[in-house]
């Protein structure tokens, strides 16, 4: 009888071991999963943020939205020099007015500190050269080079003063618009 229940006692600690085996890998397996199951839910997440920021930068690069947008870059730069650099009294207040739809606030200030015009002289703009780099224009920061003769009428003296001019124009387009931010004056020969 003593081997009949000493097999017994054994069976019955096999049977609680083997029961306590399979709890414990059934309990570390589903926290496992569970973690598991945390990780992919957030690489998921993560992939469908990039997938949605993918989706919107390639409908940016479309040709046609590329092509708009260089358009309105180029006309908002060209209607910059015009409002900055072309100086008379008679379109003084329309440029003043002009100038805050082109370029930002401060800028503007720059360009427009008084009411009325009181200079004593005129400028005039001459052979504008516009050079965007197109591969930007998918962000919504920008930079185009403005290469142009600036004509310098002095109206006491009628003398007149012609200078090349080589800008360094920045803009950030802003609900769908581009505005001139600042610009740099830039050397021929020292930009590459």
């Amino acid at each position: 009888m003593n081997r009949r229940v000493l097999f017994g006692l054994f069976v019955v600690l096999l049977i609680v071991l083997t029961s306590v085996n399979i709890y414990a890998a059934y309990t570390t397996t589903n926290e496992d999963r569970q973690e598991d199951l945390h990780e992919l839910e957030v690489k998921n997440k993560k992939i469908m943020e990039e997938k949605t920021e993918l989706e919107l930068t390639l409908q940016t690069q479309e040709p046609a939205d590329i092509q708009a947008r260089y358009d309105a870059l180029v006309k908002q730069v060209s209607v910059f020099i015009e409002v900055a650099f072309k100086h008379d009294k008679e379109t003084y207040q329309e440029r003043k007015k002009e100038a805050h739809k082109v370029m930002s606030k401060d800028l503007a200030a720059t360009f427009f500190p008084t009411d009325t015009y009181k200079g004593d002289r005129k400028t005039e703009v001459d052979e504008v050269e516009i050079f965007i780099k197109t591969g930007n224009l998918t962000n919504n920061q920008a930079s185009a080079l403005v290469k142009f003769k600036h004509t310098l009428y002095s109206l006491q003296s009628d003398q007149k003063q012609v200078s090349p001019v080589f800008l360094r124009i920045n803009a950030h387009r802003e609900e769908g618009h581009w505005i001139i931010t600042d610009f740099q004056d830039v050397e021929e020969e020292g930009y590459s």
